[in-house]
């Protein structure tokens, strides 16, 4: 393989960038068919790709600065989009029982306590003589 295939107006520019680092004999023992695969791994991997949002800022705060990006756009990566799904399906489950029961919990203690506040009152105990529930909701 020449190096002169680093000249390819089709090869984008993090691929030329790596492909220049091989060392020459390595470079020219690349087989095309090594060659290609090598390039097609290259561009998929490449750090750097357009977004539909992208803003980038600083924000100075007295003794410190900060940076802030924002990155949105369509989602182009194979393997970890099942993973992220799974796991956010998993925290999803987790969250939704955990609130679920809490609920539950809640109204199954308000009936408990409700009811004891009505058989308190058909026995005619009276813990306060002074203050009654409707007082304290009023």
């Amino acid at each position: 393989m020449e190096r002169s295939v680093l000249e390819d107006p089709t090869l984008d520019t993090f691929a030329k960038q790596v492909l220049s680092t091989l060392e020459p004999e390595v470079f020219a023992s690349l087989s095309p068919k090594q060659y290609a695969a090598f390039r097609h791994t290259l561009e998929r991997a490449r750090p750097i790709r357009r977004h539909a949002v992208n803003i980038r800022g600083i924000l100075p705060l007295g003794v410190a600065c900060y940076y802030f990006v924002l990155l949105a756009g369509r989602d182009r990566r194979d393997g970890t989009r099942h993973e992220e799904q799974e796991l956010w399906r998993t925290t999803s489950s987790i969250l939704g029982t955990v609130v679920l029961a809490s609920v539950l919990l809640l109204l199954i203690l308000s009936a408990i306590l409700l009811m004891g506040y009505g058989i308190k009152n058909l026995l005619g105990i009276d813990l306060d003589p002074t203050m009654h529930l409707i007082d304290c909701l009023r």
